[in-house]
């Protein structure tokens, strides 16, 4: 009688015992038929029916097949990074994949195993393949990663398309085994760092899709953003892994666990992040003489490869008195950011219009505007005195690049121009242009934006109490939303209105850090909204289409703190400055503050009613106030000769001077000043500045002075 073996007992023992068994029982028959047996229970080393990629490739733009000596070409943007072994291929997360066609990909049996090593940068913007070789989820089999870190495999059994997802989440930045088994004669099963996490029973026939192309790391067809019923518009995107890919196989035989196990286990792979978090780029840390100054802001290597954008394209204006600046990045769409001295980002957005007004009926805005094409910034002025920047942009959609409002005649559509004049005490006039056919449509002309890096939750930027609104008289309300330790996906527990104080028209934002942004409008046609209308995982309302995200979409609730990600807390609405028949001017008065709410008091005092100002000498010009500078302006003729300048300033407590700026057109040479308080000489520090001009040239002065008392300024030409 022959020996009887199961196949558990003879997958322990190799062909030369076998052979041996089958001498002895004189019997080559049994040696022919227990082979195949051994075939399937073993893993033997890969054939040409398996697919190896190591991505170990010293140059060019092809992952190597070692198993079948097949070269693929890799597609998109891409580096080659350090691997578990060797190398790695990093995928940009809209563009890399290596992609092989039907014909050429070998033939899986009923059963087959899919494997890699694989470091998140950020979690897909929906399910994105490892390897997917399916056709309209019907044939075929798909291994891959959702949104939220989960790992997916599914394939099609019998004709029945099984699902199969773990509970578990890959963590980001660091490396971590996959492994997706199909067996007939069992189902389905995912390993993680050789472990099993999921599996499910479904034998049968595996189904292929072998005339379908065969995708690593990018999407087979666009794909919706998750959640889709919250992403506007709901548009496909294209996109693709963001990571790390090492070593993935695919085998034609089910490999068995222990085995998986044996080989995480064996293998050297570096522990900890070996993705770092990259950090938003505002130029060297650090106070730096003040002005606006051209810079090229890194962000990633890979990421920075994507854009077309050349060098000193972005603008940073630094501050002597703290490492803060304001940053017009092409990374924010140069959507300008004040960032405080510990780096959080806050800016006043932009102008908006939305819906029917908007061609791709979503979202017109600068933020739509991903690749810049519309968006520009450029420095006027930058003098010790102070910095003017101008931002132009055009209200344009996410899905089309085509702007609001075309004009029928001229095909003009929306567009908009911000004057920045930024001086040296941290505070900014932002002065908005809207050019427009239809003027009195909808408009958003500010919403107060928090921007959160990469790894932050908008908590770990802003305080629960989050605002606070200031009347003229002093008055003020705090507004508070709620944490939610749970982090559940559920609206914020916000304030539902902001109508306290009565009258308000200044603003503070509660950041975690020291200086806080603050905006003051014209106690006009004022009021406030809140952000409490869409569902977060956050305590606030959370986004990540903007910044950075090259995806076309103006809407898409973060689910994760993996990718810069932006929260609104506001809406400012207020009464127009000028306006002309195709256009709306605005002015906000902002920047960043140490001082609690009621030191805020006399800045606002002193550029919304300023003191009265006159000339002593009448024929040398005259005097005028001009808020959309925070700037006396003492206008004078081109012919005029420089002589002495006596300005009287009737400072009160209703009427301040704070930090007084004073413009001297046609003004040839620099100036010495001298300063009279109460008629008395005060050691007041001056910065000055000469501006050029087609018209002439203007001398700039900065005074370090508040005052609530009459001042005398005295004006000298000096060749100094």
């Amino acid at each position: 009688m022959l020996p009887m073996f199961s196949k558990k007992t003879i997958s322990a023992r190799n062909e030369d015992t076998i052979r041996r068994i089958a001498e002895v029982c004189g019997c080559l028959l049994l040696f022919t038929l227990l082979l195949p047996a051994v075939a399937n229970a073993q893993s033997p080393p890969t054939s040409s029916s398996d697919i190896v990629w190591n991505f170990d490739e010293s140059s060019g733009a092809a992952a190597h097949d070692s198993a079948a000596g097949i070269d693929d070409p890799i597609q998109g943007f891409w580096r080659r990074v350090p691997g578990v072994r060797g190398q790695a291929l990093e995928f940009d997360g809209y563009t890399t994949g290596v992609a092989r066609e039907g014909k050429a990909v070998p033939a899986l049996g009923n059963a087959f195993t899919v494997s890699a090593w694989v470091a998140l940068n950020n979690y897909p913007w929906n399910w994105a393949p490892i390897a997917d070789q399916s056709d309209n989820r019907q044939v075929g089999y798909f291994v891959g990663i959702d949104a939220f870190g989960h790992v997916g495999f599914e394939l099609s059994v019998n004709g029945v398309w099984r699902q199969l997802a773990t509970e578990q989440t890959l963590p980001l930045k660091r490396w971590v085994h996959v492994t997706a088994v199909f067996n007939g004669g069992s189902g389905l099963s995912i390993l993680v760092d050789g472990k099993r996490a999921v599996s499910l029973a479904a034998p049968g026939t595996f189904w292929p899709a072998s005339d379908a192309t065969l995708y690593v790391g990018k999407v087979r067809t666009p794909q919706v953003m998750f959640p889709a019923w919250l992403s506007h518009p709901q548009d496909p995107v294209q996109y693709s892994l963001d990571g790390y890919l090492d070593e993935v196989k695919i085998v034609n035989h089910a490999v068995p666990e222990q085995q998986d196990s044996a080989e995480v286990a064996s293998t050297p792979k570096p522990e900890g992040d070996v993705i770092p978090y990259d950090a938003l780029p505002s130029g060297p840390p650090g106070a730096g003489p003040f002005g606006a100054m051209y810079a090229t802001l890194h962000y990633s290597p890979i990421w920075d490869r994507i854009r077309r954008l050349g060098p000193e394209s972005d603008v940073v204006v630094r501050f002597e008195q703290s490492p803060m600046r304001l940053v017009f990045w092409q990374g924010t769409n140069y959507i300008p950011a004040w960032v405080t001295e510990n780096g959080k980002w806050y800016t006043d957005e932009f102008l908006e219009t939305w819906g029917k007004d908007c061609p791709g009926a979503a979202d017109c805005e600068p933020m739509s505007d991903k690749q810049s094409r519309y968006s520009h910034v450029s420095i006027l002025q930058s003098s010790p005195a102070r910095a003017i920047v101008h931002w132009r942009y055009a209200l344009a959609d996410a899905r089309l690049y085509a702007g609001s409002h075309p004009d029928p005649l001229t095909g003009w559509t929306d567009w908009a121009e911000e004057y920045w004049t930024v001086y040296p005490d941290g505070v900014a006039v932002r002065k908005q242009v809207l050019w427009s056919s239809v003027l009195d449509a909808r408009y958003e002309w500010q919403e107060s934006i928090i921007i959160n890096a990469p790894g932050q939750m908008p908590e770990d930027n802003i305080q629960a109490d989050a605002l606070t609104l200031q009347n003229m008289a002093g008055e003020t309300a705090t507004y508070r939303w709620e944490p939610k330790p749970d982090k559940t996906f559920a609206f914020p527990k916000g304030p539902s209105t902001l109508d306290r104080p009565k009258g308000a028209s200044i603003q503070i934002v509660h950041l975690k850090s020291a200086e806080n942004p603050f905006q003051i409008v014209w106690p006009k046609g004022v009021s406030f909204d809140t952000y409490n209308l869409e569902p977060s995982y956050s305590m606030f309302e959370w986004w990540n289409h903007w910044p950075v995200a090259q995806v076309g979409s103006s809407g898409r609730p973060a689910v994760a703190p993996d990718r810069v990600s932006h929260s609104s807390l506001s809406h400012i609405y207020w009464d127009t400055y000028s306006r002309s028949s195709d256009s709306m001017t605005k002015l906000l008065l902002c920047g960043l503050t140490t001082a609690n709410p009621a030191s805020l008091l006399p800045l606002a005092k002193s550029w919304l009613s300023p003191p009265q100002a006159t000339l002593a000498q009448p024929a040398a010009g005259e005097v005028k106030y001009d808020p959309a500078q925070r700037a006396f302006v003492v206008h004078r003729s081109a012919a005029a000769e420089p002589g002495r300048l006596t300005i009287h300033f009737s400072g009160s407590e209703q009427s301040p001077l704070v930090n007084p700026v004073l413009v001297l057109e046609n003004w040839k040479t620099a100036a010495k000043v001298a300063v009279l308080i109460d008629g008395k000489k005060a050691d007041i520090p001056v910065r000055s500045g000469i501006e050029h001009h087609l018209e002439g040239d203007s001398v700039v002065l900065f005074l370090k002075l508040e005052s609530t008392h009459p001042v005398q300024i005295e004006i000298d030409p000096t060749k100094e």
